[in-house]
């Protein structure tokens, strides 16, 4: 409807007194990493691994002499730090006339800054689905991998080292089954042994539904029997590898899941288009190196509505303070977050490539 000019003159113009976010969709594994970073000390990461068993034993009898041969059966993995930097930029002015009087709506600063840290967090997120190109974190591309991606991980040679190698699936003719998930769970699980298999299932949105549609009768069967409707909610903080009951879900914040084999697989926005992984998490983390110059911050929004009000990035990241530049009117600070992700165990993920739909 259109007003006359003394109507839009006279009467005031409501602001809502919150921001909200119409670009980031959900970014999981940033969250699960984030949530409880690890300590990065050195100027490296370093992993002794045994690569292969001792050849010196043997069946024997009589006074058969025994091999004392020394061998060497370790190995070491070893990642550097990597950091990444997301600008808080004030112009003076501009916050002046925001502070100013009682008009303001929204903060000028709180603005600036959950828009500094959800723009941080998605571009983080991009990168830890990525091969760790360049000056990038390490990501799911390099961990889960090959040679498809990557040569080498952890500074080994994986032609001559393939038990750093992730197991790769293509799905045949893009139809993802129970069967795939099933037979690649095994792939890179030991038989029997709970830390030695997946925590976790990530993909995308079309594949989760996909997934979904193929569990639908058990989850059904299972809610009959049991009333778990085999739905459950995972957020930055559930513990690896835990399954939620429906009774719980009453209320609770974070990503929908569904359970398989025990396991939440959960849909992540920031998936490879076409792609399942299974992931060990005990074996995972973001190692986060602590500058004790630099300020914690939060990683709440104070402003802003949206994937990470609902789903807020447990918060790796430091800030260095505001500072006014000597020939401009304004402030400028930084959000860093410092350290690498890696995995110690790259043999125990795998994952489902070309997916396209089910049979």
């Amino acid at each position: 409807m259109i007003f006359s000019n003394v109507v839009t003159d006279i009467t005031y113009n409501e602001i809502l007194p919150s921001v909200v976010d119409q670009i980031n969709n959900s970014n999981v594994l940033t969250a699960r990493v984030l949530s409880a970073p690890k300590r990065w000390r050195g100027t490296s990461m370093d992993q002794p691994v045994q690569y292969q068993n001792s050849n010196t034993g043997g069946s024997f009898d009589g006074m058969d002499t025994f091999s004392t041969a020394a061998t060497n059966n370790t190995k070491k993995m070893v990642w550097y730090i990597k950091a990444y930097q997301q600008s808080v930029v004030v112009p003076g002015l501009e916050r002046v006339v925001n502070e100013t009087g009682d008009k303001a709506a929204v903060s000028l600063v709180g603005q600036k800054m959950d828009e500094a840290k959800n723009s941080m967090a998605d571009a983080v997120g991009t990168i830890l689905y990525g091969a760790g190109v360049g000056k990038n974190f390490d990501g799911l591309g390099l961990i889960v991998d090959a040679g498809g991606n990557s040569s080498s991980y952890g500074t080994l040679a994986r032609s001559t080292n393939p038990w750093i190698n992730g197991d790769v699936t293509p799905v045949s003719g893009g139809l993802i089954t129970l069967d795939y998930l099933s037979s690649e769970h095994d792939n890179i699980s030991a038989a029997s042994v709970q830390s030695e298999s997946p925590t976790i299932g990530l993909t995308t949105k079309a594949v989760f539904t996909n997934i979904e549609s193929l569990i639908a009768p058990t989850m059904q069967a299972m809610y009959t029997a049991t009333q778990i409707n085999g739905y459950n909610k995972v957020t930055g903080g559930t513990p690896m590898g835990t399954s939620i009951q429906a009774q719980e879900l009453k209320g609770a914040a974070g990503f929908n899941a569904i359970s398989y084999r025990g396991l939440p697989i959960v849909g992540d926005d920031k998936c490879d288009t076409g792609t399942f992984f299974w992931l060990n998490e005990r074996y995972l983390g973001f190692y986060a190196a602590r500058d004790k110059t630099l300020q914690a911050i939060s990683s709440t929004n104070q402003v802003t509505e949206g994937v990470y009000k609902e789903a807020p990035m447990p918060s790796a990241f430091q800030f260095r303070e505001m500072m006014s530049p000597t020939a401009q009117y304004g402030e400028v600070g930084h959000i860093l977050l410092l350290g690498n992700m890696f995995h110690r165990q790259p043999r125990r993920n795998g994952k489902l490539t070309g997916i396209t739909g089910i049979a």
